[in-house]
């Protein structure tokens, strides 16, 4: 390994001249000087020591992210924001990932309530990223769901796409009540008086808010609610079919769906075709979560997107704020969602355009 006295020898200079350009304090060296080091120093490839630098200032830069399964979606494009906001804010990341999805894979699906039972491993990194010298930590769901207990470390803390029950906790996660409202309120707009729900597990959180947001919608219309028009999934696509099939079956079936998730509108839209009923012209259609696929089934499926780029990019904010000694952040926010029109449902007077329509 390339030390700081390698590049001072290499560079004809002393470790102290080293130091100080690594660190960045330009204003102790001159700038013929600095860029001979930095030019040395890439010619050896040195690397600082992040965690021996942490130690001997008591302050580190360095952000641990804890994530529950970077192969998914979700996770993917949350750690996504986090680098872009750390980029641009002198920090660095150290990443360590619990690679969950497969382990708590159940009957078809994920049973979240597995996660616990990897509580050891949880610990095991954090424990990791406390002898690194990481100043802050920011763990990352999989399912914006609650995870009190599973998390604990004496680090600054924030939840991203998860949260807990104590109140003093800082965890940023999507709106989910106020996006269904007006999902189901753009159908009623246009007329439709049957509006069949497609729910994920009667026990989820986000499944219940959306519930919440739909019965709001229809008693905002003036609508009945028909219990006999709500079928639950897992989030699953052959739990979306089997849902629709319920509510299609019903004498006077819906004219509309709302899906809580895009997988489950996706075997929605398989038990469509399948009974020749066409999805935006005989039954209009909206998923959740605006998966990559929707550009591409076909017909093209109206959704509601998650700002999860923008949820990472607030819980780095949030954990640089911590690390620095700022206790003004808040410590619970919900960003807001939109809908994307694609060709399932098109209404005049809001939600942008997806890709089929450009």
């Amino acid at each position: 390994m390339v030390t700081l006295k390698d590049v001072a020898k290499q560079a004809g200079v002393s470790t102290a001249t080293v130091s100080n350009v690594i660190n960045k304090r330009m204003n102790k060296v001159s700038s013929d000087v600095a860029r001979k080091v930095q030019e040395t120093a890439a010619e050896l490839g040195y690397q600082p020591n992040l965690a021996a630098r942490a130690l001997r200032s008591s302050k580190s830069n360095v952000i641990g992210i804890l994530s529950e399964d970077i192969a998914t979606f979700q996770v993917n494009n949350i750690v996504q924001g986090i680098n872009q906001t750390v980029d641009g804010e002198n920090c660095h990341i150290f990443l360590a990932d619990l690679n969950l999805s497969e382990k708590i894979w159940h009957d078809g699906t994920q049973d979240y309530r597995k996660v616990s039972e990897y509580r050891s491993q949880i610990q095991e990194k954090l424990d990791i990223f406390q002898n690194m010298g990481v100043g802050g930590v920011i763990y990352v769901g999989m399912h914006d769901r609650d995870v009190t207990g599973l998390v604990q470390t004496r680090l600054p803390l924030v939840y991203a796409y998860s949260y807990t029950k104590n109140e003093e906790d800082y965890t940023v996660n999507n709106d989910n009540q106020k996006v269904a409202q007006e999902a189901v309120a753009a159908m009623v707009r246009c007329g439709h008086r049957r509006i069949g729900l497609i729910s994920g597990p009667i026990d989820s959180v986000p499944a219940y808010k959306r519930l919440m947001g739909y019965q709001t919608a229809l008693m905002n219309g003036g609508i009945v609610l028909n219990p006999q028009l709500i079928a639950y999934g897992n989030w699953s696509v052959d739990s979306g079919e089997a849902a629709c099939r319920k509510l299609m079956e019903h004498e006077e079936r819906p004219t509309a769906l709302f899906c809580m998730n895009d997988w489950m509108a996706v075997g929605a839209m398989r038990y469509l075709k399948k009974a020749g009923i066409k999805a935006g012209e005989d039954i209009v259609l909206m998923g959740f979560d605006d998966i990559d696929l929707c550009d591409f089934i076909e017909p093209a499926l109206t959704s509601v997107h998650v700002p999860l780029t923008e949820i990472g990019r607030l819980a780095a904010k949030k954990a640089i704020a911590l690390m620095n000694g700022s206790l003004e952040c808040a410590h619970r926010e919900e960003l807001p969602c939109r809908i994307v029109q694609r060709d399932t449902f098109r209404y005049p007077g809001g939600g942008e355009q997806g890709l089929a329509s450009l």
